[in-house]
């Protein structure tokens, strides 16, 4: 669906580096690529299954309970790199009233984009939630991601971490890197949603040049700056340089900074 996305919306170029993304990650499970074998770069263990759905971080099937099992193929099931969003596998999930599901379904929300599928993404919604969602509404999505974030204690089903790093990595492989099954984190990894760029996609400023204030003519007088003093060095970065770059690594004062925006 992201392709479908993507072409319907006149970006062949990211189209076509994603026909050939995927094809490259189907091609390097045959010949082998150890960055997508357990204990590669990646950090996750990735398996792809005959029917295309995604399988991630899938523990053996004699060292895991029958109805744990069930949970991890159904969480699979869920979206397919040549189909997307599978509906009916929506809809069994939300028949086991696991409220686990509601994340990745969550997510799949900001990449359902045909009728259907949004129908089975809100109806699943509101079975597991017990909150009416609209599937014709244009804030599906961040309605039932703020929903989301409202209930902390709700814990996604084993295999999430995983699961995420897979359909992320249909945009960017490198995301695997970041979402793998037992990820570190201090918060839940539901909450983390894609910025809409690739890995690195925004470069941030590093080790920018200044100017002295008299100098900075470029700048109105109340225009906002971030502004820093450390050790007697005093720093200030515009609002409207910063925008572009979100990240700004610094030293100041002997003391190394990042400053985000």
């Amino acid at each position: 669906m992201i392709l479908r996305y993507l072409t319907s919306r006149g970006a062949w170029p990211a189209a076509i580096a994603l026909v050939v993304l995927v094809a490259a990650a189907c091609s390097s499970a045959s010949t082998g690529d150890s960055s997508l074998e357990p204990g590669g770069p990646g950090g996750a263990n990735v398996e792809a299954t005959s029917s295309g759905a995604v399988t991630a971080g899938a523990p053996s099937a004699t060292s895991i309970s029958a109805e744990a099992r069930d949970l991890q193929f159904k969480l699979d099931a869920l979206y397919s790199q040549r189909e997307g969003v599978e509906t009916t596998a929506v809809r069994q999930a939300a028949d086991t009233g696991n409220k686990g599901f509601i994340a990745p379904i969550v997510d799949l929300a900001a990449s359902g984009f045909a009728d259907d599928e949004r129908a089975a993404i809100a109806n699943a919604l509101t079975r597991l939630t017990g909150q009416e969602f609209d599937p014709t509404s244009f804030n599906l999505h961040e309605d039932a991601y703020r929903w989301l974030g409202q209930h902390p204690e709700i814990e996604a089903v084993p295999g999430y971490d995983g699961w995420k790093g897979e359909l992320y990595g249909i945009i960017d492989r490198r995301f695997i890197d970041f979402f793998y099954d037992g990820v570190p984190a201090r918060v839940p990894i539901s909450g983390a949603q894609w910025g809409g760029v690739s890995v690195d996609g925004i470069p941030p400023l590093d080790n920018p040049k200044f100017l002295l204030p008299d100098e900075a003519t470029y700048l109105g007088f109340d225009e906002p700056v971030f502004g820093v003093t450390i050790n007697g060095d005093a720093r200030a970065y515009p609002l409207r340089i910063l925008a572009w770059h979100e990240l700004s690594n610094d030293v100041v004062g002997g003391k190394p900074v990042a400053l985000v925006y």
